[in-house]
C-alpha cells in the first residue's frame, strides 16, 4: 500500500496493520470484519451511527453507460452492474474455498443490519444496503 501511495507522489504511512477486531481508538464508533477472498480478500467496515457498510472490492456496481467496450460487455457479463451489483469475480471462487471464514463473515455483516452501502466500484446503495447484502450474501443462517 505504501509502496502504490509513493508511485502516486502521496505521502502516507502507518502505525499498524489491522487485526480481526478494530482498534481502540474507532471501536465505539467503527466495527469490522476481515472478508475473504484469496489475494483480494479486505476488510470491511460499518459504521455504526448511519449504519453504514463500506467496502472496497468485494461489490461491484458499475454503471454501463459510464464505460466504453470492451469493458462494457466484459462487466455486463459478470453481472456486476448497476442496479443489483455483484460480488467481485476475483473473490466468488476463493469465497467457496474458504466457506468457513466466509459464512463468519456474512454472518457478522448481516448482524449489523447495514442501510447503506459505499462502494469504490461503481454506484453505492443508498438504501435497504441489508436487503442487497441478503441478496449478494445469502440470507442469515438462524
Amino acid at each position: 500500500m505504501c509502496q502504490r501511495a509513493r508511485a502516486r507522489h502521496i505521502d502516507v504511512s502507518f502505525a499498524r496493520d489491522l487485526d480481526f477486531d478494530p482498534p481502540e481508538e474507532w471501536r465505539q464508533d467503527i466495527d469490522q470484519t476481515l472478508f475473504p477472498g484469496g489475494y483480494f480478500k479486505e476488510f470491511i467496515f460499518f459504521h455504526k451511527k448511519s449504519k453504514t457498510l463500506v467496502l472496497t472490492d468485494t461489490i461491484i456496481n458499475i454503471e454501463l453507460d459510464k464505460m466504453s467496450e470492451p469493458w462494457r460487455t466484459a462487466t455486463k457479463l459478470s453481472g456486476m452492474y448497476y442496479p443489483g451489483g455483484q460480488i467481485f469475480v476475483g473473490m466468488r471462487i476463493p469465497l467457496l474455498l474458504q466457506r468457513r471464514k466466509a459464512k463468519a463473515a456474512f454472518a457478522k455483516i448481516h448482524c449489523w443490519q447495514p442501510e447503506r452501502i459505499l462502494l469504490s466500484h461503481g454506484r453505492c446503495f443508498e438504501s435497504r444496503g441489508n436487503e442487497v447484502i441478503g441478496r449478494l450474501f445469502g440470507e442469515p443462517v438462524s
